[in-house]
């Protein structure tokens, strides 16, 4: 089955970039990486810059700083989102998730990460779990986002529906509209643990704070 979801398709140079990558994983909420960049002179000295001051011997002082980050971890200038997926093994059982959205020129960074679910619940116990897929994704200048997921397992923990793993390929189309801040239809398939199509799904993101504060009543679709 093929699916498909249409959408409208500056880089300085660098005399030398030296990129110091650092990297911290959170128990059970996934990696976010920080990137400190210095650029070099070819004489292999750093330029002054605002954030370098020339001392009285003649020495200087680089202050490096990194992104900072919210209280849920993710960069500054990013949002965090309730994503709710309904499929037809039961719409009234949503899958969910937490994703985080930076935005960029062009394009957005997205990461997802599932959240568990008792069999038959709406809201309990929704902690993180499983693998945090990342994403770079395009955008169009109406805010749209065209994401193709490819292959992603959702952990038996946050099945409600039958407490299986779940491994399925799914493409989704997030229309930005405010509340919820983005909503579209989903298609794809799942792969196990039985061949189903995911027609006829649909989601809904709710723009939350974290895990600590997830909304009873939200939705997993366009209003």
């Amino acid at each position: 089955m093929q699916n498909s979801l249409c959408y409208p398709a500056p880089v300085m140079p660098w005399i030398r970039v030296l990129s110091l990558s650092i990297a911290a994983l959170a128990l059970g909420a996934g990696c976010q990486n920080n990137t400190i960049q210095l650029e070099f002179d070819t004489d292999g000295n750093p330029p002054m810059t605002d954030d370098s001051t020339g001392d009285d011997d003649g020495s200087m002082t680089t202050t490096l700083t990194t992104a900072a980050e919210s209280s849920t971890g993710a960069p500054v200038g990013s949002s965090t989102y309730l994503l709710a997926v309904s499929t037809p093994l039961d719409p009234s059982l949503p899958f969910q998730g937490l994703v985080t959205i930076t935005e960029q020129a062009g394009t957005i960074d997205l990461s997802v990460q599932w959240l568990s679910l008792d069999i038959g619940s709406r809201t309990s116990p929704r902690e993180l779990v499983g693998t945090v897929y990342t994403y770079s994704i395009p955008i169009d200048d109406t805010g749209f986002i065209y994401w193709d997921a490819g292959l992603i397992d959702i952990p038996a923990a946050a099945n409600p529906i039958t407490g299986q793993d779940v491994t399925t390929s799914f493409l989704a189309g997030a229309t930005p509209i405010g509340d919820p801040a983005y909503c579209g239809e989903v298609a794809g398939d799942i792969v196990t643990p039985a061949p189903l199509s995911l027609a006829g799904s649909t989601h809904a993101m709710t723009e939350v704070a974290g895990t600590a504060n997830l909304p009873t009543d939200f939705l997993s679709f366009c209003p």
